[in-house]
């Protein structure tokens, strides 16, 4: 009793809580404490209350009871116990002694069986090596919020470290080798920061049993006999934070196996050892409050995974899997997770010649690998249990990817076993300063493929039941923009984890091309081909551009289906009901391979698209590229764009090709643009800001044996070249801007006799230009199929316009019409009012009367034929610096709300406040600047 009180301040200070419980269990097996005096003393708060409590109660109960209490603290603190009874221990561990464990440490650190390892588990022999594979990793330094602080390199880390410090991250980002890469590190003593330590243990808390002794003794060392576990614990104790202990995987540890360690981590201010202890994000709220420094591994670095890749691959495999990822906007962001990179280099390995596997295979090599390598973590758990929550896993992700919703909550795991996802790595956990914890995959695109991956189970069922409920997930993709944005990554990954799934989501796509809605898209998301080009199409609206944009999205959708797809040949009728009708856009400057696939193994399937659209880009586009081939070659015209052509045994209904920035064209460009057009049955060719075209534009027009389509902008021409066009007899679309000609096609507009499209604006007739201007004219008669005439200006146009007039009663088809400059007064305009009053065109659409010389009384007068104009959908009335009366406001905001197919005003240079514009909008768009 009196050893007891004489050293009760120690005892108090020292025993810590997992001490004081551990003998607080056996006095009361013991029967020296009962129920409820045990009670009390696990309910302080404090340590050192509790350890006071057990210290009173013992002296209370007498000698044998302080007996009893002193064999159990020497049971459970030894070193403790030892130094109180004055005895040293340090004296039996010499410092040769700790010499050689330090040095068989070392030998071990730099030994292949530590080096060496299988990244993907031992069943899986795939073996990376320590030195050449490991890349410096992100670390995040968090604050108390559990914010990030500040980012962190491993040797900032090493410099800064706190005692205990805690790094959690995800499954796969790399934790177990960062620890291992610091034993390394500290064996070959090139880390200053690492020298201060005497010992470094690196231990697998997954596989701790006994205490810390036995556990170093199976993982680490053969410690000599001749050194006691009291020796030992009592020398680690004495070096304090000379010693450094990397504890791998607390998400995995059993602290009642080994209870000593978990006192090193939550009461290290005991052992004064330094402590490094890896965890999931799952696992961190279990130690998290005993963190004097938490840090997050961050995303792996692009050039940390190219590295890896290369470094474990040989280069031509290397190359190409970088050029995928290269090509791929998820696969990149998918590189940013290490185990990811190791699986994707991993499929690779073994094979005789470089695949290029599709996303599905890389995320179903990733789940069957989380599925298997943690199952030891679901022993006890029937079959039936696991698959019951796999499948509601794959159901929250289907949910998920409806809703929008990548964080989960409790409730949405009601009815499943939370630990059978969690162990798996398919669900990760928050709970760090949150209320209720927050679930969510380990990335957005995982959450896609195994939404994706039950979407194909359930279509595929043989439960009726199931089946219907995956046609209901496929009945809620309604629109066109809806699939080919929110949707497309799950029918990517349900086409690519079974063909009989691909045959449902292709039949049903069929019908939505059919009856789809294309609402919900904008005009400003990227196109598939460029905007700029799509906006400088005269004769386009709004609404046809977002027509385009859904239409050839919605193909370039249908073709990644096919690349995804598990089999396709089988499935060549679905996919060629797919594509009939559609349109695809091609960039010559970056053709992927699996079009070569596409038009190889599905020809029927391109054949049935009705157009496809193709960029050629010259020098402008090269110089920034830095495409040395093709300036060498001395040609624009990429030979893989001939062979993806050429090569196809057959043909386009229309192809669609745009030559842009051209300062040159060599006679094999020619050579090439023949053999390109020649697998078309119709050519529609656009030829924009091409300088070096001048001259050769007769060369290209003569291997144009189908053009019915031509279109000239900015490019001079010479005069052989404007004479060639106007020999073209299978012209239906002749459009010529920004070229200042004085020469149009009058003479010989007799051999353009079927050209329905006529566009000569945005040209400026210089001298003799109304001469011309007039010959044209008098010539539209010939056109019999005209329904678009979009005319140049040149001085004192105006004059021609009864003539034209005159000639357009003859034109009941027209659609379009464009007077834009031609200086129009009030006087003009009364006249176009008058005649389309008189010609009321059924099918006319399209009006551009911008940059003419009208007042308000001219515009008011023209409403009463203007207002004729049911079909309209577009017109431009824009001029400069007009001050319209309110009559003329009022009257038109009358004739607009009787156009029921308005889709665009134009009216920029009107004078408007904010009262005009409130009366004039309606359910079209409004251009006023």
């Amino acid at each position: 009793m009196n050893f007891i009180k004489e050293n009760s301040q120690v005892l108090i200070q020292r025993m810590g809580m997992t001490v004081i419980k551990q003998i607080l269990d056996e006095l009361f097996v013991w029967n020296v404490m009962n129920y409820e005096e045990v009670n009390v003393i696990c309910g302080e708060k404090f340590e050192q209350d509790a350890a006071r409590g057990v210290i009173h109660m013992i002296l209370k109960k007498g000698s044998e009871a302080c007996n009893l209490f002193l064999k159990s603290l020497e049971k459970w603190n030894y070193p403790l116990f030892q130094e109180l009874h004055g005895l040293s221990l340090f004296h039996q561990m010499s410092e040769e002694d700790l010499d050689d464990l330090a040095q068989e440490l070392k030998y071990f650190y730099q030994s292949p069986s530590f080096l060496n390892f299988y990244p993907l588990g031992e069943d899986i022999d795939i073996m990376f090596n320590l030195k050449s594979t490991f890349t410096e990793p992100v670390l995040w330094k968090k604050d108390q919020h559990h914010h990030r602080l500040e980012q962190l390199t491993l040797s900032g880390l090493l410099d800064t470290l706190q005692s205990p410090c805690i790094i959690e991250g995800e499954s796969g980002k790399g934790k177990s080798t960062l620890l291992q890469r610091i034993a390394m590190l500290w064996a070959s003593g090139e880390c200053q920061a690492l020298t201060k330590f005497k010992l470094v243990f690196f231990l697998r808390l997954s596989r701790a049993q006994g205490g810390l002794f036995e556990t170093l003794s199976d993982q680490l060392l053969d410690i000599p006999d001749v050194i006691s576990k009291q020796t030992f614990m009592a020398r680690l104790l004495k070096l304090r934070q000379r010693v450094l202990f990397l504890l791998d995987g607390y998400n995995e540890f059993k602290a009642q196996n080994c209870p000593e360690i978990e006192a090193l981590i939550k009461e290290n201010h005991r052992f004064k050892n330094m402590v490094i202890v890896t965890t999931t994000t799952e696992s961190l709220r279990h130690i998290r409050q005993f963190g004097a420094l938490i840090a997050e591994v961050g995303d792996m670095t692009e050039s940390s995974a190219q590295a890896l890749i290369q470094e474990v691959l040989r280069k031509e495999f290397a190359e190409g899997l970088l050029l995928q990822i290269q090509k791929s906007r998820c696969l990149r962001n998918l590189m940013k997770t290490p185990l990811f990179v190791v699986i994707t280099c991993a499929i690779q390995m073994g094979k005789s010649e470089f695949h290029s596997h599709t996303q599905t295979t890389l995320f179903c090599t990733f789940y069957d690998l989380l599925i298997n390598k943690n199952r030891h973590k679901r022993k006890g758990l029937a079959p039936s249990e696991v698959t019951q929550s796999l499948d509601h896993c794959g159901d929250l992700a289907l949910e998920g990817v409806f809703s929008r919703r990548f964080d989960f909550e409790p409730d949405d795991l009601s009815n499943v076993n939370e630990d059978v996802l969690l162990t798996t790595g398919l669900l990760c956990k928050y709970t760090a300063q949150r209320f209720k914890p927050k679930y969510k995959f380990f990335h957005q695109s995982f959450q896609e493929y195994t939404a994706g991956r039950r979407l194909s189970s359930l279509l595929t069922s043989g439960e009726p039941a199931e089946v219907t409920k995956g046609n209901g997930h496929l009945q809620k993709m309604v629109s066109i923009s809806d699939i080919t944005s929110k949707y497309s990554n799950l029918l990517l990954y349900t086409c690519g984890s079974s063909a009989e799934a691909t045959r449902t989501v292709l039949k049903h796509l069929s019908s939505v091309y059919q009856h789809g809605s294309l609402l919900g898209l904008s005009v400003t998301k990227r196109p598939l081909w460029r905007q700029e080009s799509m906006q400088n199409m005269k004769s386009t609206t709004v609404q046809e551009i977002l027509k385009a944009i859904n239409i050839n999205s919605f193909t370039e959708c249908g073709i990644n289906l096919f690349h995804e797809s598990i089999s396709t040949s089988s499935l060549s009728k679905e996919f060629e009901d797919f594509f009939r009708g559609k349109s695809l856009y091609i960039n010559s400057e970056n053709i992927p391979d699996y079009l070569f696939d596409f038009f190889e193994d599905l020809p029927n399937c391109a054949s049935a698209l009705d157009f496809v659209k193709l960029d050629f880009y010259g020098g402008a586009v090269r110089d920034i590229s830095g495409n040395q081939d093709q300036e060498f070659s001395g040609t624009y015209i990429p030979s893989r764009a001939v062979s993806l052509f050429f090569n196809w045994k057959q043909e386009f209904k229309t192809l669609d090709v745009t030559l842009r920035d051209f300062c040159k064209l060599s006679k094999k460009d020619i050579k090439y643009l023949e053999k390109i057009f020649s697998s078309a049955t119709s050519l529609r060719l656009h030829i924009k800001r091409c300088v070096g075209m001048a001259g050769s534009l007769s060369s290209v027009l003569s291997t144009c044996k189908n053009i019915h389509s031509l279109i000239v902008e900015a490019s001079p021409l010479t005069l052989e070249d404007e004479q060639h066009i106007t020999s073209v007899t299978n012209l239906q679309t002749l459009g010529v801007h920004d070229l200042q000609i004085q020469r149009l096609p009058a003479q010989n507009l007799h051999n353009l006799a079927r050209l329905s499209i006529l566009d000569l604006s945005e040209n400026h007739l210089e001298k003799d230009g109304k001469e011309a201007l007039q010959q044209l004219i008098d010539r539209l008669h010939i056109l019999e199929q005209l329904t678009v005439l979009m005319l140049p200006w040149c001085g004192d146009v105006r004059v021609s316009l009864a003539r034209l007039l005159e000639q357009l009663e003859r034109v009941p088809q027209l659609v379009k019409l464009g007077l834009k400059n031609w200086r129009l007064t009030d006087a003009e305009i009364r006249i176009l009012g008058v005649f389309f009053e008189k010609n009321p065109l059924e099918n006319f659409q399209q009006l551009d009367l911008a940059g003419n010389c009208v007042s308000s009384d001219g515009w008011l007068a023209f409403m009463s034929g203007f207002e004729n104009l049911k079909e309209l959908v577009f017109f431009d009335f824009s001029t400069k610096g007009l001050l319209p009366d309110a009559s003329l406001v009022r009257k038109l905001s009358h004739v607009l709300s009787k156009l029921t197919f308005l889709q665009e005003v134009q009216l920029v240079g009107w004078q408007l406040d904010d009262d005009d514009v409130s009366v004039l909008k309606g359910a079209f768009k409004l251009v006023i600047a």
